[in-house]
């Protein structure tokens, strides 16, 4: 009789919370797409704003929905490559504006690849797909070449049934074009109605972040009671192995979503989008919960510290030596106080093989600066 004596176990991962504009602002271009071409997962709030947008806005997503994945491959490319997700509006439009031609064509790559890898997993064979397949290397190297990604890009549109294919495929032969489409996507859905989405349900996230960040450092016994505890929601039981092996999960409040939830995974990092349960009277909240903040100002409480959060501010990211060098210091007390800092949740780790990258938690200094605002008021 063979016994197995070995159990899996999982990383201790690190809880924070994150509000993005612009995660926000392209979850809910996603859901949008949702509400236009589905009868499932109808949520009146989405209704709302697919009626305040023009018919321009509308036309646009059409034409990227297929290779761009009704909006979810232009959110995870941001999360993939952006170096502060908490934007704010002219800082986010401006992430896209300045997208050089090279870097266009690297999220049309990944749209497609990831597109494809959709078809194979989810989607019964198509035969017209099959074939141009045969003709395609979905390698990145590969798909920088025009001829190869125009076939690739075939495949793709094949893949969601578009039957004017070779009408729609000259588009995106023209990077420039694909470029002004999405921004004009992004700053319309914006103007149109997300916008007064977002300064509504603001000052409510906030209220929410403030009373709910005491749940980050607690202690969970997987990564899945934790996300119960601070969302109210559970993950398909499909996704729960990959969330429990997460290293880093970073929950984002996204309005409009209702009971759903959306995650995407980069690295050892996940990033978790759902809308939280959000009273009323968070809105004027003036009680501040103050146990919860006790160890980050004692973090705050040192010139070293406050020199090494400085420090990263200007550099967004550094490992120990750079940080050793700059400020002269022993390298004892460089590593003392950045465990310090770390355990106050003033900094994130992100590891690369034996080397450390330490960050600083813009998220947990906003709510240090919340605290303190609410204090004047």
């Amino acid at each position: 009789m063979e016994r197995n004596l070995l159990i899996n176990t999982y990383p201790q991962s690190k809880l924070v919370i994150e509000q993005s504009l612009g995660i926000s602002l392209l979850t809910n271009i996603q859901l949008v797409d949702y509400f236009l071409n589905s009868s499932a997962n109808q949520i009146e709030s989405i209704q709302y704003l697919s009626d305040l947008l023009p018919k321009e806005v509308k036309e646009n997503l059409h034409i990227l929905r297929t290779v761009f994945a009704h909006g979810v491959i232009l959110r995870d490319f941001y999360i993939s490559n952006v170096n502060d997700i908490n934007q704010d509006c002219e800082g986010f439009i401006g992430w896209w504006e300045a997208l050089q031609e090279e870097e266009v064509v690297d999220l049309m790559i990944y749209g497609i690849q990831e597109a494809i890898h959709y078809y194979n997993q989810y989607i019964p064979k198509i035969e017209s797909v099959e074939k141009t397949l045969q003709e395609v290397t979905l390698t990145n190297e590969h798909l920088r070449n025009v001829s190869n990604r125009r076939k690739a890009l075939k495949a793709v549109l094949l893949s969601w049934s578009i039957e004017n294919v070779e009408e729609v495929l000259p588009f995106y032969d023209d990077i420039g074009e694909v470029k002004e489409r999405i921004l004009n996507l992004i700053h319309e859905f914006w103007e149109a109605g997300f916008k007064d989405i977002w300064q509504l349900q603001k000052n409510k996230l906030d209220g929410w972040q403030s009373k709910t960040t005491s749940l980050l450092h607690k202690s969970y016994g997987t990564n899945v009671e934790g996300i119960y505890a601070i969302t109210g929601l559970y993950p398909d039981t499909n996704d729960i192995e990959k969330i429990n092996r997460a290293h880093l999960i970073t929950f984002i409040p996204v309005p409009n979503m209702g009971r759903l939830m959306t995650y995407f995974q980069f690295e050892n990092q996940m990033f978790l989008m759902f809308e939280p349960s959000v009273d009323e009277h968070y809105e004027d909240q003036t009680v501040i919960q103050n146990e919860d903040v006790f160890t980050t100002f004692e973090g705050l409480g040192d010139a070293t510290r406050l020199q090494i959060i400085s420090l990263l501010a200007k550099q967004k990211e550094m490992y120990a030596q750079q940080i050793i060098t700059e400020l002269g210091l022993k390298q004892s007390t460089v590593s003392r106080h950045l465990n310090q800092l770390h355990q106050a949740n003033l900094v994130l780790i992100r590891q690369v093989g034996n080397t450390k990258y330490y960050s600083m938690n813009q998220a947990e200094i906003r709510r240090v600066m919340q605290v303190l605002e609410d204090m004047l008021k």
